[in-house]
């Protein structure tokens, strides 16, 4: 059986996004992963968000707390799950800024062959959680990596009103975040985590040089 080390990158403001990572985080370790919990920055100042909201300060004082996401973080790991709130179906721009930040990555082909797996907040079942977490993915393909969602065996995913999908975790929280992070919600992340864990104990990392391959001649 191989490393199985799990990183989990969040973007989070209210406090649903991070619950689900926390959520990932537990799953993985329940698998007997280890596991890096990191957070994205975040600059000041975000017009979608208000900041006098009592959740909002609440969840900031942890998620602040947590160590900054790294190109070292990924590295280290097996498998990478990341997640934000969506924003007009796309992830955030702190998460995308961190995707650009480890572009490295992608020219010394360092995460080919690893897992990665997505997860998401929306305000509304129809605010376009499944389109964020297809945009969450897309970077995974580019780095070469092995994708993993829910299946259908995990019995939350059959009985959800609200988050949860076979691309990756979600949650649907309102528009005023009344309706929070429910169980299912919850154990659809666990299950995630878990099974990101145990594929990336069975896989090899095959990290190949893309700066190489692009010098080698035409065929």
């Amino acid at each position: 059986m191989g490393l199985r080390r799990v990183t989990v990158v969040v973007d989070s403001r209210y406090g649903s996004t991070l619950a689900l990572a926390q959520a990932i985080a537990a799953g993985a370790q329940s698998e007997r992963a280890e596991v890096r919990l990191r957070r994205v920055a975040i600059v000041d100042p975000e017009f979608s968000i208000d900041v006098t909201r009592p959740d909002y300060q609440e969840a900031q004082a942890l998620y602040r707390s947590l160590p900054r996401a790294s190109a070292k973080d990924l590295e280290w790991a097996r498998g990478i799950i990341w997640g934000s709130p969506t924003r007009y179906g796309l992830m955030s721009t702190p998460l995308r800024a961190f995707i650009d930040e480890v572009a490295p990555l992608w020219r010394q082909g360092s995460l080919i062959g690893k897992v990665g797996a997505a997860f998401t907040s929306t305000g509304g079942v129809h605010s376009g959680n499944e389109m964020t977490l297809l945009s969450l993915l897309l970077p995974f393909l580019q780095h070469g990596m092995v994708l993993a969602g829910v299946p259908h065996s995990v019995a939350e995913l059959l009985h959800t009103t609200k988050g949860g999908s076979p691309y990756g975790a979600s949650a649907v929280t309102g528009f005023d975040g009344t309706l929070g992070v429910d169980q299912n919600e919850l154990a659809i992340s666990r299950a995630l985590g878990a099974r990101v864990a145990r594929l990336c104990g069975q896989i090899e990392p095959e990290p190949a040089s893309v700066e190489l391959a692009s010098r080698a001649p035409g065929r």
